[in-house]
């Protein structure tokens, strides 16, 4: 079982947002991480953390999304297409309303939707960009 799934973002008010409004559920943080323990686990010496986690309205998934002070200075291409590329995907229970509300906010997606075959028979997907270009699929699963 997955417990949260964490996102790395330049911009961590902006990416709260697109995620709480995606999401529809609870807000903790902002926190600010620094110190020895933070330093040894990021691998990053005098790195500062900044938090938050985004939960769904059912309560079961979570987003973990970090701004880095002091991280890497390297940013990453998250085009779908690269190896070790990740992308998050959400179930919603109204696909073209979720995605008429996103676009009303200035997100884009990738294309229109469409529906998947096995094994994901019969469920509508799109995938759209969070604030740091990252996919996050939407999927409406059959009624």
């Amino acid at each position: 079982m997955i417990h949260h799934v964490g996102i790395t973002v330049t911009d961590l008010a902006a990416s709260t947002e697109f995620y709480r409004d995606l999401l529809g559920g609870d807000v903790e943080g902002p926190f600010e991480r620094s110190g020895p323990r933070i330093d040894e686990v990021t691998g990053y010496p005098g790195v500062i953390v900044r938090q938050s986690f985004v939960s769904a309205d059912d309560g079961d998934t979570v987003v973990e999304l970090l701004q880095y002070e002091n991280g890497s200075p390297a940013r990453l291409d998250p085009d779908h297409g690269q190896a070790g590329a990740a992308h998050v995907a959400i179930t919603v229970a109204d696909l073209d309303a979720t995605l008429e509300r996103l676009r009303g906010r200035g997100v884009a997606a990738l294309s229109e939707p469409i529906v998947t075959s096995h094994p994901m028979a019969g469920c509508r997907a799109v995938y759209v960009l969070d604030p740091d270009r990252v996919r996050v699929e939407l999927v409406q699963l059959p009624a």
